[in-house]
């Protein structure tokens, strides 16, 4: 079984215990816990302005491919 299947719904949590990244981790459907899917790590190139602009605007979607 693919294990997008067992994914119910995406979140974000914006700064980690670091306050340094935002974690996108997934909610399962099978089982009450959350795992971490991706870390995302502020650039030094950007302000705080710019990094939670970026994180507002991010949408998660995956494609099951048969």
């Amino acid at each position: 079984m693919n294990i997008l299947h067992e994914i119910e719904s995406f979140g974000i949590d914006r700064q980690n215990i670091w306050g340094k990244s935002a974690t996108i981790y997934a909610n399962s459907a099978k089982s009450n816990s959350s795992y971490p899917l991706l870390y995302l790590r502020k650039p030094k190139g950007i302000t705080d302005e710019q990094y939670q602009d970026l994180l507002d605007a991010i949408e998660i979607k995956f494609i099951i491919k048969p």
